[in-house]
């Protein structure tokens, strides 16, 4: 599995998922996505980077090259690089969800945030009756920190939501012991061997 940019390829798949009322519910789209808008879209993500967009968008693709297949999207959105903080979102095919598809993305785009953009936090808000995707949080160690009431309206209806969040500490390869490092304006964190 890698995570890419997204391409002109990906645009019927762009189409089908950002078009499906259902995903609606935790974006704040309440109308279809135009194909001339999606292509925008792609040439935007190409031209200006996550500080330009405050987001990113992966393409989660599966197979060896010549017969790759893309299988969804996941989302770095709200980025804020002065907090160093960013909200996930991830969008598998129906066909490919609950299989460890999901959980291996959030890896990867923990890396990404890690090694590239030095984050600090990840977070996700899931509808409260969304159970595969609390699962999925779960599973990829997000902790469930809160219950947000009447945190999403959709279809004349609030619904609670659940706030997950993952703490560089989860997810920085070395829990042993952290030092802070300043550079220049930037703050990073690094993991140091207790050993010695």
């Amino acid at each position: 599995m890698i995570l890419r940019a997204p391409e002109y390829s990906d645009l019927d798949l762009l189409f089908s998922l950002e078009n499906d009322p259902q995903q609606w519910i935790t974006s704040n789209t309440r109308a279809p996505f135009s194909r001339a808008a999606l292509k925008q879209f792609i040439v935007r993500s190409a031209q200006y980077d996550i500080f330009a967009l405050r987001q990113q968008r992966f393409v989660i693709e599966l197979g060896d090259e010549g017969k790759e297949a893309a299988i969804g999207f996941v989302d770095l959105t709200d980025f804020s690089p002065e907090h160093h903080r960013a909200e996930v979102g991830i969008l598998l095919l129906p066909g490919y969800r609950g299989q460890g598809y999901g959980k291996k993305a959030l890896q990867l785009l923990e890396t990404y945030a890690r090694d590239v953009l030095s984050l600090q936090n990840l977070y996700a808000f899931v509808p409260a009756d969304n159970i595969a995707s609390r699962r999925l949080f779960e599973t990829a160690e997000f902790d469930n920190v809160g219950l947000l009431s009447d945190w999403f309206f959709f279809g004349g209806v609030y619904r609670d939501a659940h706030f997950f969040q993952k703490n560089s500490r989860d997810f920085w390869p070395c829990r042993e012991k952290r030092v802070l490092l300043h550079t220049q304006s930037r703050q990073r964190t690094r993991c140091v061997s207790s050993v010695g």
